[in-house]
């Protein structure tokens, strides 16, 4: 039994022992919450209730009621929902069976939607510590773009590293890949895609319910590689109790710019205490349009008439089971899915000149299997009032595949092949109010298997392991104000595993290990000021060790047509965030404005070292210091019934305080303009997209121009027995712009994508 066998092992039996332990605890005779949502008099059906202490959600039908039943003894707080609705919430008693109603005001201004994941407790995203967003599963559907990153570029201080579709990766204040984490579920996803912007996420945008977005340093509860923040993308896989026997959720896309066509569906079977869920989707996308022209190969100076992003396809499928049971002493849910993605790497197209203009295309297949757990179970009478237990693991195998050109044609060796083997797991018990303080102890786990056949670019076979413990508190003050305060212990180790057929004599024999360790903390203020105005203060430190690849890298990365090299000395990130925000909510204007400064010690970055090897530029691994300063701002406003204004900008100044120069593939002054009229059952937007010139220039980067994009759509609602479609048509790039974004990798050669028109459609049943 192998070092990574043995932890997994002792990791499961702690989850397992945990389980069984609190599934042992007797907890108080469960009631049941009803209620109902009206608005005008009138009932409305397909409203989102949470019951926020239990993290339970359910629909309402066309009665406009809702059931939740299990509910232990206690006070709690439902939140409601409904598109073209203001959002309402209210404080309940359970003790015995309750009731509860809801009259929601009509208001055209975009949902207030619940945050899980920046806290343990949920709350609305104006109610939190830190800068945080989420999108529900209508409102994700109807933003631009196809990838789950590109549907969330309109959010201040949120933006897309693209080279392509598939690979594409949301940058949070000018920083991505490791100091992003991308979490399906609350849970890591056990892929590759920070080592490479070659690399996509194995996630579909129609397959997610939920995508909650939290900016800026947030460690403590997920551990490392959140110096920037975090996206938490939930897809339900570990089903709930519906009030209904049938329940689920249907969802499709059409997009002309890459001849896409995709299709989700979950089915929920739900009993009196217990749910099965059945699920499953694919996507299939030809190569992107952009407009009709002669391009320019930046390596070569050749030039291409292209009416596509060359090899920028992408097919993936998924299929996905779980199972809950709900009763009086809590949840517990566990599921699985099969992922499978093959899609293409964008670059210079096949061509006849092979000898002077080789092709740059290449392609990646994706497989990720996942076991999921999740259970939410009543801590009885001893203190803990609720304990979290939430595991995965993942089996990821991905493969590589360059378009070589030589004499005889394409030919498609497979280069590379990885197998990632992950588990990762945590351990909360939210402990009952002592007078004004409440809060959560937890423990966290992360470990890692990773073997490499073929070439090796990215570095040895080795095992990392990470292990946490952490106290998060919050201290009530008044019913105005509230004060939190954070710790947290990790430990981080990696060991190189010798691998005798490798290609890299280096590797055959490597066997070495690094670890750190450190703590962090957060402290953060919010309190109420006035009616409607809100403000909040965060301060974080976070740290970040460094991949194997950072450390070990040695050979030629065909995705990104460099040679990398690691560097064996590199020490760990560490950051140190402080975040404010002034919120104000009225009856038809709402807006918000959050400054934030974020310096990071050691920050660890690939730079282009001037020299080749095998032909190919170097690009070599090294250390720094940063500081990034910026501003979000937002603001929407209702001038008529129905019609609402939109507008939000960011800005991000990336230096590196070292060299005293920009950082580079920072995103420029960006804003967002949008209208819309949104009524119970009718939807129409236009909008108008801008970004900056960006001659803030790192190492590396070239000088990109401004832009302006128009987008419009239109939707219509139907709320009718029992069902709840939304059905809506949309046009990105409207006018056909030949732009470029700054973050692309292929800017300097090719756009971003041309005219396209999409067709969604969504079913809640």
């Amino acid at each position: 039994m192998n070092l990574f066998q043995r932890y997994l092992l002792l990791a499961a039996k702690f989850v397992c022992a945990a389980a069984t332990a609190f599934l042992a605890v007797s907890a108080a005779n469960a009631d049941t919450l009803t209620g109902t949502v009206t608005s005008a008099g009138h009932a409305v059906a397909g409203a989102n209730v949470r019951l926020l202490e239990l993290d339970r959600v359910q629909h309402t039908g066309d009665a406009g009621r809702f059931v939740f039943t299990d509910v232990p003894k206690g006070s709690y707080h439902v939140f409601v929902s409904a598109i073209g609705h203001a959002s309402a919430t209210q404080a309940i008693d359970v003790a015995g069976d309750a009731a509860a109603s809801f009259e929601i005001k009509t208001s055209a201004i975009r949902l207030e939607e619940i945050v899980v994941s920046a806290s343990p407790y949920a709350r609305t995203a104006d109610d939190q510590y830190q800068s945080a967003e989420s999108k529900s599963l209508v409102g994700f559907l109807n933003t631009s773009g196809a990838s789950f990153a590109e549907k969330l570029s309109d959010l201040p201080g949120v933006a897309v590293r693209g080279l392509g579709s598939a690979p594409s990766r949301p940058v949070l204040r000018g920083l991505s890949d490791n100091r992003v984490l991308v979490l399906e579920n609350g849970l890591r996803n056990g892929d590759i895609s920070t080592y490479d912007p070659a690399h996509a996420t194995p996630l579909e945008a129609v397959g997610i319910s939920q995508v909650d977005v939290v900016r800026g340093p947030a460690s403590i509860l997920y551990g490392p590689s959140t110096i920037g923040g975090l996206v938490n993308v939930i897809t339900n896989l570990v089903p709930t109790v519906a009030d209904r026997h049938v329940s689920g959720t249907v969802t499709a896309e059409g997009n002309s710019v890459s001849d896409q066509y995709s299709g989700f569906f979950r089915t929920v079977l739900s009993g009196a205490h217990s749910a099965f869920s059945v699920s499953a989707g694919g996507l299939h996308a030809n190569d992107t349009r952009i407009p009709k022209g002669t391009y320019l190969d930046p390596a070569t100076g050749a030039a291409f008439d292209l009416e596509r992003l060359p090899q920028t396809f992408d097919h993936s499928g998924e299929a996905g089971a779980g199972y809950a049971y709900q009763g009086a002493v809590g949840t517990f849910g566990i599921g699985y899915k099969h992922y499978e993605m093959n899609y293409g790497i964008t670059g210079t197209p096949t061509n006849p000149d092979w000898v002077n203009v080789p092709p740059a295309t290449s392609r990646i297949f994706q497989r990720r299997n996942t076991v999921e757990m999740h259970s939410r179970l009543n801590g009885g009478q001893g203190g803990i009032k609720q304990w979290h237990i939430d595991a995965n693991y993942n089996d990821y195998n991905h493969a590589e595949y360059p378009t070589a050109q030589d004499s005889t044609g394409i030919s498609d060796p497979e280069a590379n092949h990885f197998h990632k083997r992950t588990f990762n797991a945590s351990l909360q018990a939210l402990h009952h109010a002592s007078g004004k303080l409440q809060g959560t102890l937890g423990l966290w786990t992360n470990i890692e298997n990773l073997t490499i056949e073929g070439d090796q670019p990215l570095g040895p076979n080795s095992i990392t392991t990470g292990f946490a413990g952490y106290a998060y508190e919050e201290y009530l003050i008044d019913s105005e104000t509230r004060l939190q305060a954070a710790v947290r212990y990790d430990y981080n180790r990696i060991q190189t595993k010798p691998f005798a057929a490798s290609t890299d004599s280096v590797f055959q024999s490597l066997d070495t290990a690094r670890h750190t360790d450190a703590v962090t903390a957060s402290f953060g203020a919010i309190k109420h000021l006035a009616k409607g105005w809100t403000g909040s203060f965060s301060l974080a430190r976070s740290f970040r060790a460094p991949t194997v690849q950072e450390l070990f890298a040695n050979g030629l990365d065909a995705p990104s047509g460099t040679y990398s090299i690691g560097t064996d000395g590199l020490e760990s990130e560490t950051g140190f965030g402080i975040d404010a925000s002034l919120k104000g909510e009225f009856d038809k204007v709402t807006f918000e404005v959050s400054p934030y400064a974020n310096y990071i010690q050691h920050y660890i970055y690939a730079f282009l070292r001037g020299d080749t090897l095998i032909d190919f530029p170097v690009r070599k691994f090294a250390a720094t210091d940063a500081r990034l300063v910026g501003v979000e701002a937002a603001i929407a406003l209702q001038p008529i019934t129905h019609v609402s204004l939109q507008g939000n900008m960011d800005y991000v100044q990336a230096q590196d305080t070292k060299q005293d120069m920009p950082l580079p593939f920072t995103p420029p002054l960006r804003g967002l303009v949008r209208g819309t009229y949104q009524d119970d059952m009718w939807m129409a937007t236009a909008e108008g997209r801008f970004a900056a010139d960006q001659t803030r220039l790192g190492d590396g980067d070239t000088r990109t121009g401004g832009y302006g994009v128009l987008n419009v759509g239109a939707g219509l609602r139907i709320a009718k027995q029992g069902l709840v479609h939304n059905l809506s048509v949309h046009c990105d790039n409207l006018l056909d712009r030949d732009y470029r974004d700054h973050l692309s990798v292929v800017k300097d050669f090719l756009p971003q994508p041309g005219r396209g028109f999409r067709l969604t459609y969504a079913l809640l049943y």
